[in-house]
């Protein structure tokens, strides 16, 4: 892995997603931009000591590998997108998933790329993390803040070669 200090990215339900009828990869259900950049480069990703997980819509979650069902998006678009359920279980196994996940690994930074219906569910992350980066507004900010990410892994370069 090089001399790179571990970081995470926590990636929620885009509203951009397949319509697959069968259950495929997580990474390959949903469509939106944070995917598509990191589906062109996940060996990359990976290489970089950046581990990925998803936040489902049903608040599971998932590997980029591990197979889901694509549901039909609820709401109008992203960012009024909220969870399809709300239940207080599913909340708590949700937090201590994301927690389990980043107390066995030391992060220097944790990427939160959920919007904020998802984001107001997740654990505080900022004790067990060097740096959380989250909270931003708008699609500019939230692209400005992955960018900044990808220089980690060199995926703008890889964006545009493929252009």
């Amino acid at each position: 892995m090089g001399d790179y200090m571990a970081r995470l990215l926590i990636l929620g339900p885009s509203y951009r997603r397949n319509t697959s009828p069968e259950p495929i990869p997580a990474i390959e259900c949903y469509d939106g931009l944070f995917y598509r950049i990191i589906k062109n480069s996940m060996g990359k990703v990976r290489e970089k000591g950046i581990d990925v997980v998803i936040v489902t819509e049903d608040l599971e979650v998932a590997s980029p590998e591990t197979k889901i069902l694509c549901k039909p998006p609820a709401g109008e678009k992203w960012k009024t997108m909220p969870p399809t359920i709300k239940d207080s279980e599913k909340i708590e196994k949700l937090q201590s998933q994301i927690l389990e996940i980043v107390k066995n690994r030391e992060y220097e930074e944790v990427f939160i790329a959920l919007n904020k219906h998802y984001q107001q569910l997740l654990p505080d992350l900022t004790s067990h993390t060097k740096k959380v980066i989250a909270g931003f507004k708008g699609l500019g900010a939230k692209a400005k803040s992955i960018k900044r990410m990808a220089i980690w892994v060199k995926i703008w370069f890889l964006i545009i070669r493929s252009l």
